[in-house]
């Protein structure tokens, strides 16, 4: 019991919040990081101002037919696909008013539904899908930067993973990203993370940790 009350004060004592829209979606372009912020934003400016405030992109499976999915292709987006922006819990009823709008990306429209706040889970593991970094730099550097990054914020990580390299293009310009894992963390530095990210580009989907869906994970799942 004990513990339980310790994981329900952790999660809400985050600085940020998860606002995950329903969205009404077929299809979208694999490489909509850009065209999606800009849309939200031109709804919501002041995200540009808000520190740490995030915007995901939107995911399909991650392969189809056994085969990995190239990064031209289209998404195909289910009932369950959520549009998701991380934003300071200050600022949800702000962000609640993108219920109802429609927007375009890359020809695609999509229907924004009625929202619900998601609480950090307080898991030991946790994974970024983008972490915008140099092309040039070897998996060894990358992790000594990241290394070196969260040790400012006096968290000091033991295990930590890379794993696929995408290219994302943003403004015009291909940009080069690699996923993290980052396992092993105390609770405390697990919300942290999720509340400060990493590198740069939230608001393109960079940078922003979720949990790694591991058996931690799961469990935390059952017991929410």
């Amino acid at each position: 019991m004990w513990e339980e009350d310790e994981k329900i004060l952790l999660k809400d004592s985050s600085h940020m919040i998860d606002v995950a829209f329903h969205i009404n979606c077929k299809t979208l372009p694999y490489d909509h990081a850009y065209e999606l912020s800009q849309e939200i934003i031109n709804r919501l400016p002041w995200m540009k101002d808000a520190k740490l405030s995030g915007i995901q992109t939107l995911h399909g499976p991650d392969s189809g037919n056994g085969w990995v999915r190239s990064e031209n292709e289209e998404i195909f987006l289910s009932k369950r696909t959520r549009l998701i922006l991380r934003v300071p819990r200050s600022d949800v009823i702000k962000t609640k008013s993108l219920e109802g709008e429609i927007i375009k990306v890359l020809g695609s429209e999509i229907k924004i539904g009625k929202s619900t706040t998601k609480s950090f889970l307080v898991v030991r593991d946790l994974i970024c899908r983008f972490v915008l970094c140099d092309d040039s730099q070897d998996e060894e550097g990358f992790l000594s930067d990241v290394r070196n990054e969260l040790k400012n914020h006096n968290v000091l990580i033991k295990k930590a993973i890379c794993g696929k390299t995408k290219n994302l293009t943003i403004a015009g310009n291909k940009k080069f990203t690699r996923s993290l894992m980052i396992a092993d963390l105390s609770k405390e530095h697990s919300i942290l993370l999720q509340d400060l990210g990493v590198g740069d580009g939230r608001l393109f989907g960079c940078g922003i940790f979720l949990p790694h869906k591991s058996i931690d994970a799961v469990a935390n799942f059952k017991e929410e």
